[in-house]
């Protein structure tokens, strides 16, 4: 088992939260909840070996096993990614020893595939004016959408998963395309462990909208899907913070949803922490993104706002390091980053880990409050993709993830601000990945590749939305 370093920044800095029960770490430049190690560990059996209950009893057991022998407590575990990749993933918990003594203890233990701090993550945006000045949604028309409702306005029956800080399901713009999980909830909040993933910071609901907020309806906004069913993933906190772990258990729920026959397509992610690529906790949260895109679940990553060259970060507080999880360059997985309306990047950037790039820069959706706001960064960008995916989605119901994100991949709008900023040198083009032919593996597979052959796109007249925009309540 490899020792890890140290992360240090992240994306926005929101304040930190601490995971409960778990004291605030204070010294150096580290950014984990006291007390807390993420382990991952090899399952003890296959889960087609035995029954479902026997694989969880069995998890169960070893997690609690290897946390006594660290001298500590297995708090959470992911048997659904257990499932699909004979590995799990246990948040480990101690009040009398600190995460540098639990790495220690942990060492040499044969069941231990990986440890690490619990690693912070939060939220990739940055607040703007938060009140309405004007009825621009320029994001909207800057990537096509009004040409491809044409063909498709969404689908109820396309679900995409919001790991963010929640929702707010009673919000007048979004309320009829909430999406109930297969026990019939609105989601799961992992940061407060309940029932009720309410937002309570606004972040996760400004995204939801730019997904899907109820277009034709006459009221605030529309998202780039009509109509569609959002599920509620809360995994930040009310700061904008959350950790590894929590993203992990966000990424086993909606594993676990899909395997037993929801229809998520999509996971929407707008947050990112850095760390050093060889760290045993960018191992560990590899594997819980692998479990979910190999289920077919088009994963959507923030590419972070720190406005760092991603291979090579300039700041000294990032040389060395990447965001995560938008460093990884696997199938089933996009990174987006930010442009603003005259379509200059706005935030990180590379050719080898960023995909493409959408708007970014004052766009207006829904808050937590009931009413509406204007915020920035690539959390805002990262929307519009996983939106796009999932009118794609709809329009195309039987084509597979890495097909809808070839789609995305092959029809950008190539502008030279973005040439050598980005693996595909363009902004989204909904428009053109809608009408394009059936796509090929080009972008099918993991990674990027700067050479990525673009279909040249149509130049439209933008049609105004014409949308009411309100004050924010």
């Amino acid at each position: 088992m490899r020792r890890v370093g140290r992360i240090v920044a992240l994306v926005v800095l929101l304040g930190l939260a601490s995971v409960a029960g778990a004291s605030e770490h204070q010294g150096g430049n580290n950014d984990y909840p006291e007390g807390e190690v993420l382990v991952l560990l090899k399952a003890p059996v296959t889960a087609e070996s035995v029954s479902a209950a026997a694989f969880r009893q069995a998890l169960s057991v070893s997690a609690a096993g290897v946390a006594a022998s660290a001298g500590a407590q297995a708090v959470s575990s992911t048997p659904a990614i257990a499932e699909v990749t004979g590995k799990d993933i246990v948040l480990m918990r101690s009040g009398e020893k600190t995460t540098e003594e639990l790495l220690q203890a942990l060492e040499g233990n044969p069941a231990v595939l990986a440890a690490s701090p619990n690693y912070r993550v939060y939220a990739t945006w940055r607040p703007n004016d938060p009140y309405y000045t004007d009825n621009s949604l320029w994001g909207l028309n800057a990537i096509r959408a009004p040409a491809a409702w044409d063909r498709s306005v969404g689908s109820r029956s396309v679900y995409v998963a919001v790991l963010d800080s929640g929702i707010n399901y009673n919000h007048e713009d979004l309320a009829a395309n909430m999406g109930r999980d297969l026990s019939g909830r609105y989601g799961w909040d992992f940061w407060n462990n309940d029932n009720n993933p309410m937002d309570d910071n606004g972040h996760g609901t400004h995204v939801a909208g730019t997904i899907g907020a109820v277009g034709n309806n006459g009221r605030g906004v529309t998202g780039v899907n009509w109509q569609v069913s959002l599920l509620a993933v809360k995994v930040l906190g009310s700061n904008g913070g959350g950790t590894f772990d929590s993203v992990a258990q966000g990424l086993n729920y909606i594993t676990e949803q899909k395997r037993r026959g929801r229809n998520i397509r999509v996971a929407n992610l707008s947050l990112a922490g850095w760390a050093f690529p060889y760290e045993d906790a960018v191992t560990t949260l590899r594997t819980a993104c692998r479990a979910a895109a190999d289920q077919g679940i088009l994963l959507v990553f923030a590419a972070g706002n720190e406005s760092q060259y991603i291979d090579n970060p300039t700041s000294d507080n990032y040389k060395g390091k990447r965001p995560y999880p938008a460093a990884f360059d696997e199938s089933n997985m996009i990174t987006v980053t930010a442009i603003n309306s005259n379509g200059t990047r706005a935030y990180n950037y590379s050719s080898r880990y960023v995909h493409l790039a959408a708007p970014g820069v004052n766009i207006w959706s829904t808050y937590h409050d009931g009413g509406y706001a204007r915020l920035s960064g690539s959390s805002m960008a990262t929307p519009h993709v996983a939106g796009a995916a999932a009118l794609l989605a709809a329009r195309y119901p039987s084509e597979a993830a890495w097909k809808i994100r070839s789609r995305i991949l092959g029809n950008v709008m190539k502008t030279s601000h973005l040439s050598g900023q980005v693996a595909t040198g363009g902004y989204l083009n909904l428009q053109a990945a809608m009408a394009s032919a059936s796509p090929t593996e080009e972008w099918g597979g993991g990674g990027c590749s700067a050479a990525g052959g673009v279909t040249p796109a149509v130049a439209l007249l933008l049609l105004p939305l014409g949308l009411l925009m309100r004050r924010k309540k």
